[in-house]
Protein backbone atom coordinates (compact mmCIF):
# COMPACT_ATOMS: atom_id res chain seq x y z
CA UNK A 1 0.00 0.00 0.00
CA UNK A 2 1.37 3.52 -1.15
CA UNK A 3 2.01 6.14 1.65
CA UNK A 4 -0.07 9.18 0.91
CA UNK A 5 1.07 12.47 2.58
CA UNK A 6 -0.64 14.74 4.97
CA UNK A 7 -0.08 18.22 4.50
CA UNK A 8 0.23 20.57 7.76
CA UNK A 9 0.14 24.09 8.73
CA UNK A 10 2.45 25.19 11.23
CA UNK A 11 2.21 28.36 12.79
CA UNK A 12 4.99 30.27 14.94
CA UNK A 13 5.87 33.57 16.71
CA UNK A 14 9.34 34.90 16.33
CA UNK A 15 11.47 37.70 17.07
CA UNK A 16 11.60 39.70 13.71
CA UNK A 17 16.31 40.51 13.41
CA UNK A 18 18.37 37.89 10.95
CA UNK A 19 19.32 35.40 13.61
CA UNK A 20 15.26 34.04 13.86
CA UNK A 21 15.29 34.33 10.26
CA UNK A 22 18.28 31.88 9.62
CA UNK A 23 17.28 29.48 12.23
CA UNK A 24 14.05 29.17 10.27
CA UNK A 25 15.13 28.71 7.18
CA UNK A 26 18.22 26.30 8.32
CA UNK A 27 15.23 24.47 10.69
CA UNK A 28 12.94 23.77 7.22
CA UNK A 29 15.46 23.48 4.65
CA UNK A 30 15.54 19.84 3.06
CA UNK A 31 11.99 19.44 4.66
CA UNK A 32 8.59 18.81 2.24
CA UNK A 33 7.75 22.76 2.05
CA UNK A 34 5.12 24.15 -0.24
CA UNK A 35 4.75 27.65 0.99
CA UNK A 36 5.97 30.26 3.79
CA UNK A 37 4.67 33.15 4.81
CA UNK A 38 5.81 35.58 7.15
CA UNK A 39 4.39 39.03 8.54
CA UNK A 40 5.21 41.44 10.79
CA UNK A 41 2.56 41.46 14.13
CA UNK A 42 2.70 42.59 17.46
CA UNK A 43 2.32 46.78 18.22
CA UNK A 44 5.87 47.43 18.00
CA UNK A 45 6.67 45.17 15.14
CA UNK A 46 9.56 43.21 16.56
CA UNK A 47 7.84 40.02 15.89
CA UNK A 48 7.20 37.90 12.93
CA UNK A 49 4.00 35.59 12.72
CA UNK A 50 4.85 32.49 10.16
CA UNK A 51 3.32 29.92 8.18
CA UNK A 52 4.50 26.71 7.08
CA UNK A 53 2.68 24.37 4.63
CA UNK A 54 4.71 21.40 5.05
CA UNK A 55 4.08 17.38 3.81
CA UNK A 56 4.78 14.33 5.24
CA UNK A 57 3.57 10.93 5.26
CA UNK A 58 3.07 9.19 8.60
CA UNK A 59 6.24 9.42 10.57
CA UNK A 60 7.98 11.21 8.31
CA UNK A 61 9.65 13.90 10.68
CA UNK A 62 7.07 16.42 11.67
CA UNK A 63 8.01 15.88 14.88
CA UNK A 64 11.73 16.45 14.52
CA UNK A 65 10.83 19.49 12.21
CA UNK A 66 8.29 20.80 15.58
CA UNK A 67 11.29 19.93 17.77
CA UNK A 68 13.52 22.14 15.34
CA UNK A 69 10.75 25.00 15.62
CA UNK A 70 10.19 24.76 19.49
CA UNK A 71 14.22 25.77 19.73
CA UNK A 72 13.23 28.83 17.57
CA UNK A 73 10.15 29.62 19.10
CA UNK A 74 7.98 28.86 22.64
CA UNK A 75 4.66 29.23 20.29
CA UNK A 76 4.55 26.63 17.37
CA UNK A 77 0.60 25.18 16.92
CA UNK A 78 0.19 22.36 13.94
CA UNK A 79 -3.27 21.82 12.51
CA UNK A 80 -3.89 19.30 9.62
CA UNK A 81 -4.08 21.42 5.87
CA UNK A 82 -5.98 19.05 4.46
CA UNK A 83 -8.79 17.84 6.80
CA UNK A 84 -10.25 14.39 5.87
CA UNK A 85 -13.64 14.24 4.25
CA UNK A 86 -16.31 14.94 6.85
CA UNK A 87 -18.58 11.66 7.91
CA UNK A 88 -21.51 11.60 6.47
CA UNK A 89 -24.79 13.28 8.00
CA UNK A 90 -27.00 10.90 10.01
CA UNK A 91 -29.87 11.50 7.88
CA UNK A 92 -27.86 10.45 4.95
CA UNK A 93 -26.43 7.32 6.73
CA UNK A 94 -29.90 6.67 8.17
CA UNK A 95 -31.17 6.78 4.66
CA UNK A 96 -29.13 3.82 3.35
Amino acid sequence: MYQTGITWTIRLALSDDQHSRALLHEALANKPVSAVRLEPCGADKTEIAGEVLVEFTVDDGLAALLEALHMISPQVSVARADRPASPASPEVVAGR
